[in-house]
């Protein structure tokens, strides 16, 4: 069995393979204060809730370096399951990192590039709304080509909700129409809506640029993944597949070629 650890500045999202089928996933907060004895007990606690038995093995990517050092450190102890943490020298075999610096590429920007070649076409952007809003491109056979940086939905409600004393914290929901009648439908209509149409525009230009390597025939597929993917994703015309578990199976083809 293979545990499958993606560590996000927010959240903190698990999945238990056996072979290529997952059996059980959960997500929970990310705490880098957690140390790895909580870490244990909040495995235990979650294999036993499915009922599914230990892994023995594990893999790790993370944006939180304290985190993934006591998550590995729990699964060692308690599990003695062999683990393995993810970087860019680890996914050399699987993708070609076409970056100035590919130290700096973060390990969830190429677990989500491996998995995103599961798809078809010629090149592939996967869309990423966690804490920040990321797209890689991604071109076949194996390149990632690089990756644009925004805020995350949830980032940009907490910054208005602090930062104007009249606007509450809203849930991200989409409202019935673009133009809200109350302040809550107003900001869940920019929050969502918005970032809908920050999506298409932001995949434009970056098809434009795939299409200097794949040529003007060949086919561009866009994939949504992350925490707020199936509330943005419908509302994002040029989103095609919505594909919430995308990291977890990046991990595990990383992990399968890791032997």
């Amino acid at each position: 069995m293979l545990l499958a650890v993606d560590v996000g500045n927010t959240s903190t999202v698990l999945g238990l393979f056996r072979g290529d089928a997952l059996v059980a996933h959960w997500r929970i907060s990310t705490d880098a204060r957690r140390m790895a004895d909580q870490y244990a007990v909040l495995l235990a606690n979650l294999l036993a809730l499915d009922a599914v038995e230990a892994p023995d093995r594990a893999i790790v990517s993370s944006v939180v370096p304290p985190a993934d050092r006591e998550i590995a450190q729990a699964l060692r102890r308690r599990f003695s399951a062999s683990t393995t943490v993810v970087n860019h020298e680890r996914v050399a075999s699987l993708l070609r990192i076409e970056t100035e610096r590919p130290s700096e590429v973060g390990a969830d920007r190429l677990v989500n590039a491996v998995a995103a070649l599961r798809y078809e076409g010629d090149a592939v952007i996967a869309v990423d709304f966690g804490t920040a809003a990321n797209f890689d491109l991604i071109v076949r056979p194996n390149r990632l080509l690089g990756v644009a940086l925004a805020p995350g939905p949830m980032i940009a409600a907490e910054a208005l909700f602090h930062r104007a004393a009249k606007l509450p914290r809203v849930e991200l929901t989409a409202p019935q129409r673009a133009v809200g009648r109350n302040t809550v439908d107003a900001l869940r209509s920019g929050l969502v809506f918005g970032y809908a149409e920050m999506v298409d525009g932001m995949v434009g230009r970056i098809e434009r640029e795939a299409r200097e390597e794949i040529g003007e025939h060949g086919r561009v597929r866009v994939v949504a993944t992350g925490g707020f993917a199936e509330v943005v994703g419908p509302h994002a015309e040029r989103i095609e597949v919505v594909d919430p578990l995308l990291t977890l199976h990046g991990l595990r083809i990383v992990a399968d070629a890791a032997g």
